[in-house]
C-alpha cells in the first residue's frame, strides 16, 4: 500500500487506523507528491514488482500536487488500475469532481478524531483483500 502524505501526525494516525483494523499491509510512506511519482515509476522498471493494493493520497501535498499525481498514475502507469482513495483536508467542490473525474475509488474528509479515522479502516477494507 502506498501512502502519499506529507504530515507525520496524518502518517502516525492513518498507520494506527490501519493496525487496530488489523490489516496486515506492507506501508511504503511518501512525503511528497514527487516521490510518490519515482516510487511508482520505480516499480514499472521491475517487472516481478507488485503494484500497490491501494493507493492513499493527500492532495495538497509539496512538489506535484495530488491531483497531478492521480492523473500520471492513470495515465498509462503500470500500476494504472490500483484503487486510490483520496485522504484529504480539502472541502472544495473542484477537488472532489477532479478526483472523481480521474477515476479515484472515493474521497475521505480527514476528521478531527481518531474515533471518525476509524471510518477510513472500512474503506480501505473494501478495497485490500488482506487474505
Amino acid at each position: 500500500m502506498l501512502l502519499v502524505e506529507d504530515n507525520p501526525t496524518d502518517v502516525f494516525v492513518i498507520r494506527e487506523v490501519i493496525e487496530r483494523c488489523e490489516l496486515n499491509l506492507n506501508l511504503h510512506v511518501a512525503t511528497d507528491g514527487q516521490d510518490a511519482l519515482q516510487y511508482l515509476q520505480s516499480l514499472a522498471t521491475v517487472e516481478e514488482a507488485a503494484c500497490p493494493a491501494l493507493v492513499l493520497l493527500d492532495l495538497n501535498i509539496p512538489k506535484v500536487d495530488g491531483i497531478e499525481v492521480l492523473r500520471r498514475l492513470r495515465s498509462g502507469s503500470r500500476c494504472s488500475r490500483a484503487p486510490v482513495i483520496v485522504v484529504t483536508s480539502s472541502t472544495a467542490e473542484t477537488d472532489r469532481l477532479a478526483v472523481q473525474r480521474l477515476g479515484a475509488e472515493a474521497y475521505f474528509q480527514k476528521p478531527k478524531s481518531l474515533a471518525a479515522y476509524m471510518e477510513l479502516g472500512n474503506l480501505i477494507k473494501q478495497y485490500v483483500s488482506t487474505g
